[in-house]
């Protein structure tokens, strides 16, 4: 009768093993899935920061080469929503990285990655700004000549100093989407390592178990 009860006691425990073996599976996997398709989240959110730097930077030189003032009102009264665009797709970002449900935060390599890329932005903000400003003073004057002395200005400045900052923005945010990918990368391997693990240790156990059912009949044979 002891005997019997073992039995029953040790497939107990290879119910609840197995249970319980499948419930943590299946947990770390949607886990370090989600979590994965985080950093994946983040990336394509890099990339709608870009598409708006491109946009923006594109409505500055249509302001530019706007031919009527009201055309250049237009585009230069579109500029800042063009700005909370991308402001709102860093945000975005910030927030894929910080997914608060499954207590990640960002890695310290893409913190500093975001302040470089934030540190270049701003600068290239600013000389936006400039370059429409001059644009707007052209506009005002009365004087043909002073007009195209300020629309050449602006041109000037949105080819060098503009441009030349654009660029330093959009490297910063192609070493940010490096680092993204390459944490996304790490996450996977993790992910494949702990299901591995996972696996084995509940394969272990299994076997164990097993191996205790086999020996109840020769201890039966033994006792009679």
């Amino acid at each position: 009768m002891r005997i019997r009860w073992i039995s029953v006691l040790i497939s107990l425990l290879i119910m609840v093993s197995g249970l319980l073996g499948a419930s943590t599976l299946t947990q770390v996997d949607q886990d370090l899935r989600v979590i994965y398709a985080e950093y994946t989240l983040a990336a394509t959110d890099l990339g709608h920061v870009n598409g708006e730097l491109i946009r923006y930077r594109t409505s500055v030189i249509r302001a530019i080469e706007a031919d009527t003032k009201e055309e250049f009102r237009r585009i230069a009264d579109s500029l800042p929503q063009k700005r909370a665009r991308i402001d709102q797709a860093i945000a975005r970002f910030v927030k894929a990285s910080n997914n608060a449900p499954l207590g990640t935060s960002m890695d310290s390599r893409e913190l500093t990655e975001l302040k470089a890329v934030q540190d270049k932005l701003e600068p290239y903000i600013a000389s936006s700004q400039h370059t429409i400003q001059l644009m707007e003073e052209r506009w005002q004057t009365t004087s043909q000549i002073e007009a195209r002395q300020l629309r050449a200005e602006a041109e000037r400045t949105a080819a060098r100093d503009e441009g030349g900052k654009y660029i330093s923005v959009t490297l910063e945010l192609d070493r940010l989407v490096g680092v993204v990918a390459g944490i996304a990368g790490e996450v996977k391997k993790e992910a494949d390592s702990t299901l591995r693990v996972a696996t084995i240790v509940l394969l272990g156990v299994s076997f164990a178990l097993a191996a205790l059912v086999l020996a109840i009949p020769s201890r039966e044979r033994d006792s009679r």
